[in-house]
């Protein structure tokens, strides 16, 4: 927990897919005072939390990829 507040605008809860990709659009509005929290030690979501080694996923990855940066593989 931080010692003294700091007031900030707007905070982003969550670091997974939906998290990023609003700091990502908030950035290019142009806002840049935001602070995004996240619980867990890393950030990625269901994503990093929860891994299968040795599953194949059947769904396309560029339905698990940003417009802006398309994951072709």
């Amino acid at each position: 927990m931080a010692a003294a507040a700091e007031h900030t605008p707007i905070a982003v809860i969550g670091a997974g897919i939906a998290g990023i990709g609003l700091a990502v659009s908030l950035r290019a509005a142009g806002f840049e005072d935001f602070l995004i929290l996240e619980r867990a030690a890393d950030l990625g979501g269901t994503w990093q939390a929860n891994t299968y080694p040795g599953c194949a996923c059947d769904v396309p990855s560029q339905l698990y990829s940003y417009s802006f940066a398309p994951n072709p593989d």
